[in-house]
This record gives structure tokens, sequence and C-alpha cells, in this order.
């Protein structure tokens, strides 16, 4: 895990999430924070293992791909009509309800930010199962209901089932939002969309 500092300088840190593997005494496993979500442990490399494997994400994008079947392993892991499901917009009555952005709360663990995945004229934002959805095609190249997500060390994946491409971005610096990484979340999607075109 690093930290980048307000004057750009960069430097090894504590993962925040840490305590958890060292407690070992009752009092010191109350005080952890089990957040459900987060606590994975992992180099990227690691994170995806062969894909034989399910329990990968990159396994998991390709499998809501490719309608809830893993592509390596044929295995039905969701109904094809439990993904259409998933990238249904459950909130349609709140159209902007990411755009009350993130605020600058703990500036070592989150940069504030207008809202997570600006879109040129605002056009509605949706919620899945578990995910954001874009419901409108992207800057970047995204078709229409791309779900999305995001960890707190720049952590960001895409999947736009649409144009049938998925991909994720993993970095460990915080805080959150950092320019740098958010910058080639953007450029690596644009690459990838520019690519289908020729």
């Amino acid at each position: 895990m690093h930290q980048r500092w307000k004057d750009g300088s960069v430097e090894e840190r504590d993962h925040l999430l840490r305590k958890g593997l060292i407690a070992e005494t009752d009092e010191e496993k109350k005080r952890v924070l089990n957040s459900a979500g987060a606590g994975c442990f992992a180099k990227p490399a690691e994170y995806c293992p062969p894909l034989t494997t399910l329990l990968c994400r990159a396994e998991i994008l390709a499998a809501l791909l490719n309608d809830g079947t893993s592509p390596t392993t044929n295995a039905q892991i969701l109904k094809p009509e439990t993904v259409a499901k998933m990238f249904e917009n459950s909130i349609p009555q709140f159209p902007d309800f990411a755009r009350q952005g993130i605020p600058a709360a703990k500036c070592d663990q989150t940069n504030p930010l207008p809202e997570l995945y600006p879109q040129e004229g605002q056009p509605a934002q949706g919620w899945g199962l578990s995910f954001m959805l874009t419901l409108e095609a992207g800057a970047t190249g995204r078709g229409k209901s791309t779900a999305h997500w995001a960890g707190l060390p720049n952590l960001f994946w895409w999947c736009d089932r649409e144009k049938g491409v998925a991909g994720i971005i993993a970095s460990q610096v915080v805080p959150f939002g950092d320019a740098n990484v958010m910058g080639q979340w953007a450029a690596c999607e644009k690459a990838v969309y520019d690519g289908l075109e020729k």
C-alpha cells in the first residue's frame, strides 16, 4: 500500500485493513472493523489465478459477459435471467444518486470528488446488483447499462455486456480518487473501445 501526499510525493504505508490479519487476542479482534466488501490481500497476478478458478474477478466478469456461463469451464454460474436482472436499474427514481460526490472527510483515505463517473450532459445513472450502471454510452466508448465499481486503493472495474468487454485497473495507492490512476482507468477503457473499432 502506498500513500500519495498533496505535494505529489509517494511513500509506503501500512494497509488500512491489516489489523485484521495481525489481531491475536479477543480484545484486539473486537477492535477490528469487518467491512465485508473489503480486506482481500494479494498482488494483482495472485488476485486472479489461472482461469480454472471460478472465484476470480476476471472470471466473474467474463461469466457476466457470457450470460452467466464460465467461458473457460462452461459451468453455468448464474442463470441468464439472473444476469439480466443484475444489470437492470433498481433505482430509476434516483437518477442522480451518485452526484452528491465524495466529501473531503479523511484526506489520507479519499480525495474529494464531485462524482465517481462524470459524464458530459449528466445523463441518468443507475444501480444494479452491487454496482453502478452507466445508463447511457460513456465518453470512453462504453455501451449502455455498463456496470462498474471501485475499491478504496484506486481499484476500478467495468463490465459492458452491450459491447462484450470488461476490464480491471488495480492499484494500491490511497487516497481514493487519485488523478493519476483515474486518468489511466479512462485511458485504458478508451484504448479497449478504440481497439474494438479496428
